[in-house]
């Protein structure tokens, strides 16, 4: 199906990512000051490094409209100057410098003055003038739950907001999966929501989320751009198992990985497992005392996040099966990487994951939480490769036909022209754009 029209349509994103392209253009910074105190307080570098990638993705596709005039504005870490624009491949830039957002200034806020949260008028204001200078017909906030950019939501008067949905941070489940919850976040998300009139996302548990702060809302079905590694380099295998994120936190499911695990070795003494990602240090700590203490040193090894997404991929290539327990997502983006890798999945049964066996099972699904569940899953795997193969073949077939990035972006695309539509005529929305409970009944 073709979506939109060939009518002109300027946008703006507000989101925030990285990307090697990017970091090539703005003139970055070393601070000097930072890395001594980092090393004083034994604190690990923040590296720039690709995060994102479902932005990343999009971008790529939107470079190919050409009714489409793109501009992106986002923060970006250790920038040299308060702002910097420039283009590249039709796409406009508007980078900014946020506000409090240096290891400094962190360090004061959060230690000294003991205040973690603000409400970023500087970085509004720099968001404001963007968008008073280019004069989009709409504007679309990826993400309500970083506030040092979706705050910026608030000051718009006159423009229509489209929300795509990253996930929900006011989710009530969210105090039981996550070892630490931010009011300041959730009640600024709550106003948010109640703000704004059209949401694009991807699972049933969002939806719901979004009727309950907001029951006005339009809600269309929208998939990001998912990220098909390629030119990537299978090694060798060397590791069971992999897990992988972007952050290593008890919301991914780090730690019931690490309790199956102890399970898989009365089966398989030698099974190993890597876990990559950032992890903070006193977090790496604690994960570190529960593998002694389940003596497992010998089966579980870590490496950093890798600052550029395809070194990731490469690295996670060496593991035969990914277990990847998230607990909040709807689909995880790393579910869909180790699919698009050949590498099969064991997950947990979140509202979107079992989309993925619709059509017949792809991937290893337990309850979440179910620690021996997830550890049965994990044995079928070793001692079944070639109906984990299958899997895998299945898995891979499924995601290239129901998550097209193409289709995505015109899918979206089509979403701006008819709240457009519906935003200044009233025109009603078309069917087939509005999310479906039929199609993602709750699982």
């Amino acid at each position: 199906m073709e979506f939109g029209t060939s009518r002109q349509l300027k946008v703006v994103w507000i989101c925030h990512f990285s990307n090697q392209k990017v970091r090539e253009k703005l003139i970055l910074t070393n601070n000097y000051l930072e890395k001594f105190l980092r090393n004083i307080l034994d604190k690990r570098s923040n590296k720039y490094r690709d995060f994102a990638p479902w932005i990343n993705n999009l971008i790529i596709e939107f470079e190919n409209f050409e009714n489409v005039e793109l501009h992106v504005i986002a923060p970006h870490l250790k920038m040299a100057k308060n702002f910097q624009e420039f283009g590249i491949s039709n796409i406009h830039y508007h980078f900014f410098k946020p506000q409090g957002e240096g290891f400094l200034m962190k360090l004061i806020r959060h230690k000294i003055i003991k205040k973690k949260e603000k409400n970023f008028y500087r970085n509004r204001k720099i968001i404001q003038k963007f968008i008073y200078k280019i004069d989009p017909d709409i504007i679309n906030l990826i993400g309500a739950e970083n506030p040092y950019y979706s705050i910026a939501a608030l000051d718009i008067t006159d423009t229509p907001v489209y929300l795509s949905c990253q996930t929900i941070y006011s989710n009530p489940l969210r105090k039981i999966h996550s070892d630490s919850v931010s009011e300041y976040i959730w009640n600024l998300e709550l106003e948010i929501h109640k703000r704004i009139n059209y949401f694009g996302c991807d699972g049933r548990m969002y939806r719901d989320l979004i009727l309950k702060n907001n029951p006005n809302a339009i809600i269309f079905k929208m998939f990001f751009a998912k990220e098909y590694p390629s030119g990537i380099k299978h090694l060798p295998k060397k590791y069971d198992f992999v897990f992988f994120a972007a952050g290593v936190t008890m919301k991914k499911g780090v730690e019931d990985v690490i309790e199956a695990l102890a399970l898989v070795v009365k089966k398989k003494s030698d099974v190993s497992l890597n876990i990559v990602g950032s992890c903070s240090i006193d977090y790496k700590y604690y994960l570190l005392e529960k593998i002694a203490g389940l003596g497992l040193n010998a089966n579980i090894s870590f490496n950093d996040y890798f600052s550029v997404h395809s070194d990731m991929h490469q690295h996670i290539t060496q593991g035969r099966y990914a277990v990847l327990p998230i607990k909040l997502d709807v689909i995880s983006s790393s579910v869909i990487e180790a699919i698009s890798l050949d590498i099969p999945v064991v997950t947990y049964e979140t509202t979107g994951t079992p989309y993925l066996n619709k059509d017949g099972e792809t991937v290893l699904i337990s309850e979440i939480n179910n620690i021996e569940a997830l550890a049965a899953n994990m044995i079928i795997m070793l001692e079944r490769p070639e109906y984990a193969k299958g899997l895998s073949e299945k898995a891979k077939a499924f995601v290239k036909k129901e998550f097209d990035n193409t289709t995505s972006a015109k899918r979206l695309l089509a979403d701006y022209y008819a709240v457009l539509e519906h935003y200044y005529d009233k025109t009603p929305i078309p069917r087939e754009l509005l999310f479906s409970t039929e199609e993602f009944p709750i699982y």
